[in-house]
């Protein structure tokens, strides 16, 4: 590495000497899939009636401008938080089961595809392992789409622990998703750094006492960096990473 790049990495963050672990958000983390998730819902919610005058009348209430915001903030949570926000009033177990299910269906088949991972993702996944680090998934999303990303080019045998929707009974900025990824890895939650594209989970890795680099698909760097984010990359190439990678391999 010559002398330039050298003065260029010792701007970024350095790795905590305890780091033994990474857990990834999967949804606008290792694949942008946020954009198929709004357009699934758009999509899905004008074959219902209910969800047609529903919407229309949360669109009214909140105003059109608002209501995307609504919609730019799906990322991170779970159906059964998503659906009363967008309809805004509470909603049957029974119709969040139906109509969430029905959606991740809609946003399969949009994506399905269209799969692209996050610039630089499977090097990185690779020369983590390479330096000993666990690396570990917690997601909202349900199983099927889970699933459906793991199965590309075996992404799956990267993460030796994975916690998604159905693992929690709380979702995100509630910790339990990240300490039960910490819990299945064996490493304890200082000693593990998130990435997250999301504000609420964002929140949910820090009040689970981890370290968050925020990963610009979905937020911006100063929305991030508000909820906790300590650094923000736009995708897996960033310098700031192999700092990380050599700084650990440095301590074996």
């Amino acid at each position: 590495m010559d002398a330039t790049m050298e003065r260029q990495l010792s701007n970024h963050p350095h790795a905590d000497p305890a780091l033994q672990a990474l857990i990834f958000d999967m949804d606008g983390v290792l694949c942008d899939t946020m954009p198929y998730h709004r357009q699934a819902w758009l999509q899905y919610s004008e074959t219902v009636p209910e969800l047609v005058t529903a919407s229309r009348e949360r669109r009214e209430q909140l105003g059109e401008k608002r209501y995307e915001v609504l919609l730019e903030n799906m990322s991170g949570k779970r159906n059964e938080d998503l659906l009363p926000e967008f309809l805004g009033y509470p909603v049957a177990v029974a119709d969040i089961q139906r109509w969430g299910s029905e959606k991740e269906a809609v946003y399969r088949s949009l994506i399905r595809d269209q799969l692209q991972w996050i610039a630089g993702l499977i090097p990185f996944l690779q020369q983590a392992q390479t330096v000993g680090l666990q690396l570990g998934l917690g997601t909202s999303a349900c199983q099927e789409n889970v699933a459906l990303l793991m199965q590309k080019d075996n992404l799956g045998q990267f993460f030796s622990a994975q916690v998604m929707a159905a693992d929690v009974d709380r979702g995100k900025p509630d910790p339990q998703c990240y300490l039960l990824v910490a819990e299945r890895l064996g490493v304890e939650p200082d000693r593990c750094l998130v990435f997250e594209d999301a504000i609420s989970g964002t929140q949910a890795a820090r009040n689970a006492g981890m370290q968050c680099w925020g990963v610009l698909t979905t937020h911006s760097e100063a929305e991030l960096k508000k909820a906790g984010s300590k650094y923000c990359i736009q995708d897996f190439t960033d310098p700031a990473l192999l700092t990380l990678i050599k700084q650990v391999g440095q301590l074996d």
